[in-house]
């Protein structure tokens, strides 16, 4: 039996690790690098030791750190979990000198199917079907490459054969465009994984993007695990992914669970794997085989009810699988989509930043992994996975519509991600049809530019201004009790609130004779329109309340808002979703040209240029920084003459609003 694990790796996947050492019974031994100290996977695990370094290549991608590690924590056994060094034979070949049991595959079956192009011929052989494709060798000559070209036939893909990610991979429709995108995949490759093979294969139009999870022991047992679907992609990489896959025949699924064990017996596969395919009209293709947990393996245990870590360990013992095919049975169906930093309206330019609250969703058939808590730091260093979101239900449409509510009342605050996406996904028409490909994100600009409506817009807004007037009027009048209820004050006031869509302007009453509630205007660039009346209440005390709004819209329909506060901004809460706002109004002054000699940012954005440096000598109005933020660029000024005595930023560092950027000493 294992009797401690030792976790090399970080995020939700080390978290889940964890929590599947702690359900088998064995104690669980966390890794963190520096700049990791305070995350949530090293305060639950039993024990956690630093990995010394400052770079990746120092820390969760050396191997003999990591074994290091585990002999200092006196831990029997080692967990990959997936990226790093999850699929690099030098780290169980590491294990194994220490005396360290690997929980994984053969260090020879991972050298296979790491080399997509040797991976390809070995299934081949074991007659699981494979797209035509040719290796291409060194630098060949025009003849031999356009021989290569037609063999396959057009179009084709050009890619790296140790590749992922979209990395080393080229599009090529005409045997001219051929010489340059195999040089240019060649580049590439060799720059990020340290090989610049490369192979062709044919191009299909419009597959789906289907696999089969499987599972092997020591004794050369193999059963799989049924299949799942994950063909809603951006840049290759997986976004919201399902089990089981989506309107697949039933002969062509059984095959392709077949041609899994097949897969797996012909490189004597032991552990939990998935084998990947590209599936058509014209039949199913072999893709590759990833030989460790897969990010998407909680869609498998949600329908299976198994826990594929715990087979893992298992397996890794030495023990015979569990179960048998004739066990393993689905039940229902469950997705999972990934909550990432990013902006996807901006090809999903990262966003990394600190989380300030976090509250995840709960309820039935609801289940999250996730990397972050309230005051995780989300770091540009590392993967921009924040959580994975996953719902499961008796039926599909069931468990799509459980995971678009979780999407949508999810609190998280000071992140900016890509959760309108999710929410439009699946919300949308041909995902819910089951239509969507591997290109459907490409051709839907609509879903990544999605934001909420705007009459929700505006009654988000409305709910802010509400939660503000609720504040100034406790800090400055006693308040009037209404059933529980306070007013927000006794005088007309304008709020200024900012969003990615621009701004708008929020006017807020007295307490009116309708009970004591409010009577809130909203204008976004023309006339005032009535926001309906609000009553404002709190949950919970100190920093950590919550400022409840009972908003009666215009349309008469009741809705309930939960509003956090901060300096110059706002989170919102609400049926429809989350909004955050930069806060202005009308007592405020003109921060973005400084305050008292100082430069602060006006909203939370990213900084993209820094026009000064400690020492110049500054005019009034000249430029100091220029702050990306809410898709527009903000050019910040010295607001006198002076001398430039601090920079407190660099170009793309991530800003919260009133962060100091510039200090001027003034002449």
């Amino acid at each position: 039996m294992i009797r401690r694990l030792l976790v090399a790796n970080r995020g939700e996947i080390a978290r889940r690790v964890i929590a599947g050492a702690h359900a088998a019974g064995c104690e669980a031994v966390a890794v963190y690098a520096a700049d990791d100290a305070a995350s949530p996977h090293v305060g639950e695990a039993d024990a956690a030791v630093l990995l010394p370094g400052a770079s990746l290549a120092e820390t969760y991608l050396d191997p003999d750190a990591l074994v290091r590690a585990a002999g200092a924590a006196g831990a029997d056994a080692l967990h990959p979990g997936y990226g790093f060094l999850s699929e690099d034979p030098a780290l169980p070949e590491a294990c194994a000198p220490a005396g360290v049991v690997w929980v994984g595959p053969p260090p020879e079956a991972m050298r296979v199917m790491g080399h997509k192009a040797r991976a390809k011929e070995v299934v081949a052989a074991a007659g699981v079907p494979v797209l035509p494709s040719v290796v291409v060798e060194g630098a060949p000559d025009g003849p031999a490459l356009d021989a290569a070209g037609a063999e396959v036939g057009y179009p084709l893909l050009v890619k790296a054969s140790a590749g992922g990610g979209g990395r080393g991979m080229r599009l090529v429709r005409a045997a001219g465009e051929l010489a340059d995108a195999v040089a240019a995949a060649q580049r590439e490759a060799a720059s990020a994984f340290g090989s610049g093979e490369v192979f062709l294969e044919r191009y299909l139009e419009a597959p789906r993007h289907v696999e089969v999870q499987v599972v092997g022991d020591t004794s050369g047992t193999v059963v799989h695990l049924l299949d799942r679907e994950c063909s809603v992609q951006r840049r290759h990489q997986k976004v919201v992914e399902e089990a089981p896959a989506v309107l697949v025949a039933a002969a062509t699924r059984r095959a392709m669970w077949e041609a899994a064990l097949e897969a797996a017996r012909a490189v004597d596969y032991v552990g939990v794997g998935t084998v990947e395919y590209l599936v058509d009209e014209s039949g199913f293709f072999f893709l590759e085989m990833n030989t460790r947990l897969q990010v998407e393996h909680g869609v498998t245990e949600l329908v299976t009810g198994l826990d594929l870590v715990g087979l893992q360990l298992a397996v890794a013992a030495g023990r015979p699988l569990p179960l048998a095919q004739s066990d393993v049975r689905a039940r229902g169906h469950a997705v999972e989509v990934r909550l990432c930093a990013e902006r996807p309206r901006e090809g999903y330019r990262p966003t990394p930043g600190t989380v300030t609250h976090a509250r995840w969703p709960d309820g039935p058939g609801l289940r999250t992994d996730r990397a972050v808590e309230s005051g995780t730091v989300v770091s540009p260093a590392y993967d921009s996975l924040v959580a994975k979101v996953m719902a499961h239900g008796d039926d599909r449409e069931t468990a799509v519509a459980r995971a678009a509510r979780a999407v949508r009342s999810l609190e998280l605050d000071g992140l900016e991600t890509n959760r309108d996406l999710l929410e439009a996904v699946l919300v949308d028409g041909a995902f819910g049809r089951g239509e969507a490909d591997i290109h459907y994100l490409e051709r839907r600009s609509d879903l990544r530019d999605a934001r909420l409506p705007d009459d929700a817009r505006r009654r988000h807004a409305a709910a802010a201004a509400c939660a503000l007037g609720h504040v100034r009027a406790r800090a400055s009048l006693v308040p009037v009790r209404v059933g529980g209820w306070r007013n927000v004050g006794t005088a007309l006031h304008v709020d200024q609130l900012t969003d990615a869509a621009g701004v708008l302007e929020v006017r807020t009453g007295p307490g009116s004779g309708r009970g004591g509630a409010t009577p809130v205007q909203v204008r976004v660039g023309g006339d005032w329109r009535d926001g309906g009346w609000a009553r404002v209440g709190t949950e919970g005390t100190g920093g950590a309340a919550d400022h409840v709004v009972d908003l009666t819209a215009a349309d008469g329909l009741r809705r309930r808002y939960r509003v956090r506060l901060r300096d110059h901004g706002a989170a919102v809460n609400g049926p429809e979703g989350q909004s955050s706002f930069g806060h202005r109004d009308d007592d405020d002054p003109d921060v973005s040209d400084g305050v008292a000699g100082e430069c602060r940012a006006p909203l939370p954005g990213a900084v993209t240029k820094v026009l000064v440096a400690e020492g110049d000598t500054v005019a009034e109005g000249q430029e100091l920084v220029v702050l990306e933020a809410m898709k527009m660029e903000h050019t910040l000024r010295a607001n006198g003459a002076g001398t430039v005595v601090q920079v407190a930023c660099a170009p793309g560092q991530q800003v919260d609003v009133q962060d100091l950027l510039v200090s001027v000493e003034p002449a």
